[in-house]
């Protein structure tokens, strides 16, 4: 060693010294970059295979060949106006299967507690990896009190907790720690009622008046249409209803999509329908909004709602009508999107071009005859100023007429177990038409049609 040093300090040598110091150095700089390199590319790859295995298993989820486990109990269901009851006489056969599911009872195995649909999966699909960590999130899930029974979509936990595993980047523990946040959320904002809540009859005026939008009927697959004219926002909104206000009617869309809305695509499609649909329609935007703080603050508290509590449940917004103000608000705009969200954009063209790409993806009836459709609305598509003004639309007087209906269950049965409250509203939402009436015998619950 010594030798070695004295040997590179010679004048005669310096320069070659110097030139091997610098090649040592570059040499460990490379395999250091190389390795840290090596991690990140393993984290990609293993972020890929799951993204991947991840759409193996919703590729046979949404396949309309698909086996689907039948419905215990549907013929017991009894549209002449007879009781509704099991063999037992205890409770309705269909309020008995979704209790079954909701509680994960069923055979054994490693399929025991998984949704009806997830237990048809193939073997390729059980054994991948996220299948996995769906499980090994659900035991945890289990251990911190379950999943808060109002959240989960359509009864189907897996698909539920599927979502937030996507959102949480696959992280199993970062997954549970959402779910924690998500029942803490909604225990202090008491979401499991905001079906119950409504605005003064003043602010819902000035809000048809001034935000006109409603959901529009479903695309190809069932994913609800939410339908707005952005272009026309009036911020005059403000001076009737409250920030609080706005969020909050936000929530209440969000729940009535989830628990009205999508149990009722489901039924209707025999797969699980959990996302949705934006058509924003932009003609009338100006830049001035970027200078309204109040709307801006309003748009990015309600983005991380939608992002922390309800992950996973856009499908596509379509954006017609787009001009330069809108690239400069989305510039703005897009830093509150995850870049899985922001890749669900897509830019709709003018004119004819723009109206086959929505017929592509969306039934003829269901897009709004402004966009060039033919659907049958009669009051309007939305509400405002180019559709019903201030009285309700086609599509938000359904949703009306559903929140009555909703807020009379839990009228007629105060101070009842909520959980069956909302069971049973899942079964009637399937079939709105057919009238319900709840009865409590002890902690059960009897649905009869009236």
């Amino acid at each position: 060693f010594f030798f070695f040093f004295f040997f590179l300090c010679e004048p005669s040598v310096m320069v070659f010294g110097k030139k091997l110091q610098v090649a040592v150095l570059a040499f460990l700089s490379y395999r250091l970059v190389r390795g840290v390199g090596s991690r990140l590319s393993g984290k990609a790859r293993e972020k890929r295979r799951l993204e991947e295995e991840t759409e193996l298993v919703m590729s046979e989820l949404l396949h309309p060949h698909f086996p689907r486990q039948a419905e215990a109990g549907d013929e017991n269901l009894a549209p002449d106006g007879a009781a509704e009851k099991a063999p037992d006489g205890s409770v309705s056969a269909r309020l008995r299967e979704i209790e079954r599911r909701d509680e994960g009872t069923g055979p054994g195995g490693q399929d025991s507690g998984m949704s009806p649909a997830f237990q048809c999966l193939s073997a390729r699909s059980k054994n991948t990896f996220i299948m996995k960590r769906l499980r090994l999130l659900k035991a945890r899930v289990d251990e911190d009190g379950g999943f808060p029974i109002c959240a989960v979509v359509n009864g189907d936990l897996d698909r539920t907790l599927l979502r937030f595993l996507m959102a949480a980047e696959f992280d199993v523990e970062t997954a549970r720690e959402n779910v924690r946040d998500l029942k803490k959320w909604r225990e202090e904002k008491g979401i499991d009622h905001i079906l119950r809540w409504m605005l003064p009859q003043e602010k819902v005026k000035a809000l048809r008046r001034c935000m006109p939008s409603s959901y529009h009927g479903r695309d190809k697959q069932g994913h609800p249409i939410h339908l707005e004219q952005t272009g026309h926002f009036n911020w005059e909104v403000l001076r009737h209803c409250s920030a609080d206000d706005l969020v909050k009617i936000h929530i209440l869309a969000q729940e009535y999509q989830s628990r009205v809305l999508f149990p009722r695509a489901s039924a209707e499609k025999g797969y699980t329908v959990d996302s949705m649909c934006n058509i924003l329609d932009l003609r009338g935007l100006n830049v001035g909004v970027l200078s309204n703080l109040h709307a801006l603050n309003i748009f990015k508290e309600v983005q991380k709602i939608d992002q922390k509590y309800y992950p996973g449940m856009l499908h596509m917004t379509y954006v017609v009508n787009a001009g330069w103000v809108f690239r400069a608000i989305w510039r703005v705009l897009k830093v509150v999107f995850p870049a899985r969200e922001q890749s669900k954009l897509r830019l709709v063209p003018k004119g004819e071009k723009g109206l086959e790409m929505l017929r592509e993806v969306i039934p003829e009836e269901h897009i709004p005859k402004f966009l060039g459709g033919s659907c049958q609305c009669e009051k309007g598509c939305v509400s405002g100023p180019l559709g019903s003004g201030e009285e309700p639309s086609d599509n938000q007087q359904v949703m009306m007429d559903d929140l009555n209906e909703i807020r009379d269950f839990f009228s007629r049965n105060a101070g009842r177990e909520d959980k069956y409250i909302q069971k049973s509203i899942r079964v009637w939402c399937e079939d709105p038409k057919r009238k319900v009436k709840l009865e409590y015998v002890a902690s059960e619950t009897v649905m009869v049609s009236q």
